[in-house]
């Protein structure tokens, strides 16, 4: 198993981009404002976040990934949905 926050050539090939780290790496590398990944991972996250920043979403700033959204209708609701395959 290689670790979440290695090199991009090195981590689980999922098709993305390279965003200085893997999706749900739990690592200091993750944060929104780290700068010592490399310069296109911090550009991918750039475009990330001033995308969904401007579709009304928060980032949270320790994981590049996660975003809440500024108005979220159901605040105090958690949903709990069965999911199931397509007929």
């Amino acid at each position: 198993m290689v670790d979440c926050a290695a090199s991009y050539n090195q981590r689980f090939r999922d098709a993305g981009v390279d965003m200085g780290t893997g999706y749900d790496c739990l690592d200091e590398l993750s944060h929104n404002d780290n700068r010592t990944i490399n310069p296109i991972a911090v550009q991918q996250r750039i475009i990330l976040k001033t995308l969904m920043e401007n579709s009304g979403f928060v980032p949270y700033e320790k994981e590049w990934w996660h975003f809440t959204l500024k108005n979220e209708p159901y605040p105090d609701n958690y949903f709990n949905f069965p999911i199931t395959a397509p007929r």
